[in-house]
């Protein structure tokens, strides 16, 4: 076998192991930049790419506990800096959410509320997740680990 036969052999062996790897992977559905945002960051910007990172750092779990309502969230927003963070069909993979909610497949993502607020140590922060789902629209509670601030850092430009 000649030189240019091996690295042909070789190549398409790495080409095969690179499309068997592939297939392998997760296909977890890219989260997007929110189509709106409703924000306090004072002078500055929100940061949508921090958002998308923060809701993709969730953990998937359902914490127990009441919605307190979008007028409580507002405020603790104002007080701390965060976001209310809007998506059209924006597909969602959390399969125990999904099954605490009682739906099958994948959940769709209609909004997340963010504030800047961190919880003890700084590990993760609360984020009220709303999904819509067949029985209407639901809000849970979860924690994302990502704990970036969802404001650009300086000034806004007017």
């Amino acid at each position: 076998m000649n030189v240019s036969r091996l690295r042909l052999a070789w190549a398409q062996g790495g080409l095969l192991a690179l499309l068997v790897m592939t297939a392998c992977a997760p296909s977890a559905p890219r989260i997007h930049l929110p189509s709106r945002t409703d924000a306090n960051c004072e002078s500055r910007s929100v940061k949508k790419t921090a958002i998308d990172a923060i809701v993709a750092s969730t953990d998937d779990t359902v914490r127990d506990t009441h919605y307190p309502g979008d007028a409580a969230l507002r405020a603790r927003v104002k007080r701390s800096g965060g976001v209310f963070a809007y998506w059209t069909d924006q597909p969602f993979r959390a399969p125990d959410t999904a099954k605490a909610l009682g739906v099958n497949g994948d959940l769709s993502l209609a909004r997340a509320v963010i504030t800047n607020e961190l919880g003890p140590k700084q590990q993760y922060r609360p984020v009220w997740l709303t999904f819509a789902t067949p029985k209407g629209d639901v809000t849970v509670l979860e924690r994302a680990y990502d704990v970036q601030n969802v404001c650009i850092e300086g000034r806004r430009e007017l």
